[in-house]
């Protein structure tokens, strides 16, 4: 029976549903700023973990197209890329249907996210035999996936503040750390790997790691507004889990365990329910 119930969280990692359920969590604490009383649109919601979700089965399919699939994850997608390409088809209507329910300045970003993710994927398709093909994939990776979460629902938001810039800001950074720790793993457990943590150097991935760290915490102070200074404190814990992750590298390491706790980080915004 335990053995069934890990096979089938792992299948949900390989899915890549942790990740989409960290990006709801993430983007729901957005909608609520600035006072904590920010009505979330729902289907803003819905279709951004459709979107997420999407965004990265395909990106599996398509690195199993350009080479032989190394991990895991891969092997699965490659298993069961049939059923996978179905699942786009069907999550690509669902999310079409729900664009008609969406506010219009939401639709309107919406639309240049997709031009931006458009060409994200035709540059990585053209760059694919590059020497820096990993480095440009996982700085925009992790940039979509920040425009996504905090896109979204600034965008329906007026008169926005510095205070929320900055909290959104330091989303784009904790992305980035989390990102780079993956990218860290990564070159330990496959020293060929050529990605953005072999090319700084373990030195500079400490010094980027704690910096997202030390930044996050002094955004407390920054502003008076209490739901604010709730929201700077999610983003610290979430920074500060990372350097955990980051460090504690013989326990996370086993069986990848780095890269599900990593993805579970983003679901911290979720304590804002309860305080």
């Amino acid at each position: 029976m335990i053995e069934g119930n890990n096979s089938f969280l792992k299948t949900l990692h390989y899915l890549s549903l942790d990740v989409v359920v960290g990006a709801v969590a993430s983007s729901w604490m957005f909608w609520k700023i600035p006072d904590g009383n920010g009505e979330v649109n729902l289907p803003s919601i819905l279709i951004l973990g459709i979107c997420t979700w999407i965004i990265y089965i395909f990106d599996r399919l398509l690195d199993n197209l350009k080479s032989e699939p190394e991990d895991a994850r891969h092997q699965f997608h490659f298993q069961h890329q049939y059923y996978l390409q179905i699942g786009i088809i069907v999550l690509f209507f669902i999310a079409t249907i729900l664009v008609f329910f969406l506010p219009r300045n939401v639709i309107y970003f919406g639309i240049a996210l997709l031009v931006l993710i458009l060409l994200y994927f035709y540059i990585l398709q053209k760059k694919s035999e590059s020497i820096n093909y990993q480095y440009f994939k996982e700085i925009f990776t992790s940039l979509i996936y920040g425009l996504c979460v905090v896109g979204s629902s600034f965008s329906a938001k007026p008169n926005l503040n510095w205070e929320t810039y900055l909290a959104g800001f330091i989303f784009f950074l904790l992305v980035h750390q989390s990102i780079l720790i993956f990218s860290f793993y990564e070159s330990q457990a496959y020293p060929k790997t050529k990605n953005l943590a072999k090319k700084l150097g373990k030195t500079n991935c400490t010094y980027l790691i704690l910096g997202v760290l030390i930044i996050s915490i002094v955004s407390i102070f920054s502003t008076k507004n209490l739901f604010l200074q709730k929201v700077f404190l999610i983003e610290s814990l979430m920074a500060f889990c990372s350097v955990l992750i980051y460090f504690f590298q013989a326990k996370m390491a086993k069986n990848e365990n780095y890269r599900w706790l990593g993805e579970m980080v983003f679901w911290l915004p979720l304590m804002l329910i309860f305080f």
